[in-house]
């Protein structure tokens, strides 16, 4: 007679082999609401929600998760990003277009999304203008002026901008005017208010603000006295004419019809700004209406650094600065053009003499007793000092303590150890 063992161990063999089987029960199907609300709370917030995410409705918990372990926060399947493409197609070609969401690229959907349930359409974790500003810090600045654009005084930013991606510039839903043109009609009125003009084939936000602004009409903030007071012709074409838009003289010349000083200067000095690089006037102002002081396109340092970069944003190199100290570009450059290099307004020993009068008493000899043996020009404040570039304390291109100096005393290398 075997022994109870042996019989496990031939029942074991027979059934490895397939000779033996033995019918298995179905297992019971797991109620995942039930068992999953039982320690995480989610689950019965989601079931009292408005709006429902499908999965959490229908107790697909395991949709999402795995109930046992995972490579992912909170038990998920995959990432958030390529978990949510998953079911939602439109991500997957939202990846695929010209400008996209940050959080979208960065898959960072629980960002904006409740993931369970909630009560706003979408299932956004709040407002949409409280949601945009965590990351656009100007939605306040807009939201404290006193006119705004209707879209975004009701808080819908998707009106005009897709939330995802978009192919047109600033998640725009649609191209160049159509944005606009989609509410507001080009009928009598629309021409009327533009003096004639085809505006509507022209950038709307070129002269007006499309979130807010402190004057009627949603204008920028500085606007161009002919544009204030509807006198167009001043400069364009007529409105009924082929070209309506087309100046009626070059415009450095129209330009210096009331800004002489500023165009003589951009045309005729040693070194000039943008007329030396085939450029005009329109390359840094708005001729109707900005944001910017003199009708600057922006402001002055993101303008300036849009061409000239000197903070090193796109070169990556460490220590360069974008400014000097807080001053404005123009505390030392003059705009428009200028009898010393880089357009400085006055020779830089006299420039940062305005600020730094005390050193002058003290420091290395300058002017024509003293030259530069790399250079043969005379020492100035550029010799050492360098305003946008220098990796070392008071703005030195090298260090002070001795490369600085036997950079010019090559004489005296053999003698320091």
């Amino acid at each position: 007679m075997r022994r109870p063992l042996d019989i496990v161990r031939l029942a074991a063999a027979l059934l490895a082999a397939g000779v033996l089987s033995l019918p298995l029960a179905a297992a019971p199907a797991v109620d995942q609401k039930e068992a999953c609300g039982t320690c995480h709370e989610q689950v019965e917030e989601a079931a009292a929600a408005r709006i429902q995410h499908l999965p959490a409705a229908e107790g697909e918990c395991t949709a999402c998760h795995n109930p046992h372990v995972s490579r992912f926060a909170d038990l998920l399947l995959d990432r958030p990003g390529p978990l949510c493409a998953t079911c939602h197609d439109d991500l997957g070609q939202a990846l695929e277009r010209t400008f996209v969401h940050e959080p979208v690229a960065d898959g960072r959907c629980v960002d904006c999304h409740d993931s369970h349930g909630g009560d706003r359409d979408h299932l956004l974790t709040r407002d949409a203008e409280a949601l945009c500003s965590d990351c656009h810090a100007e939605v306040a600045d807009w939201a404290a002026r006193p006119v705004q654009h209707a879209p975004f005084a009701g808080g819908d930013c998707a009106e005009c901008h897709d939330p995802h991606a978009s192919d047109y510039q600033g998640l725009a839903t649609r191209a160049g005017t159509e944005v606009c043109t989609s509410c507001h009609e080009v009928d009598l009125s629309f021409r009327t208010a533009h003096s004639g003009y085809p505006v509507e084939q022209r950038a709307c936000q070129e002269c007006h603000d499309p979130h807010a602004s402190e004057t009627p009409g949603l204008f920028r903030r500085s606007v161009h006295l002919p544009f204030t007071e509807g006198r167009c012709v001043d400069c364009h074409a007529l409105p009924a004419s082929n070209d309506p838009f087309r100046l009626k003289q070059p415009m450095a010349r129209l330009c210096g019809d009331c800004h002489e000083d500023a165009v003589t200067a951009s045309l005729e000095s040693p070194f000039p700004h943008v007329s030396g690089g085939g450029a005009d006037c329109g390359a840094c102002h708005n001729p109707h209406s900005a944001d910017g002081d003199a009708l600057l396109r922006g402001e002055q340092e993101e303008l300036c650094v849009s061409c000239h970069d000197p903070g090193g944003a796109s070169s990556g190199h460490e220590g360069r600065f974008l400014s000097h100290g807080e001053m404005a570009c123009t505390g030392c450059h003059a705009p428009h053009g200028a009898g010393e290099p880089v357009l400085l307004a006055r020779n830089n020993v006299d420039l940062c003499g305005d600020c730094h009068s005390h050193q002058h008493t003290v420091v290395h000899p300058m002017g024509e007793g003293s030259r530069d043996p790399r250079t043969g020009q005379e020492m100035d404040c550029l010799s050492c000092h360098s305003m946008h570039d220098a990796p070392y304390e008071d703005y030195m291109y090298r260090a002070p303590e001795r490369d600085l100096c036997l950079a010019c005393h090559t004489e005296r290398q053999g003698t320091l150890r």
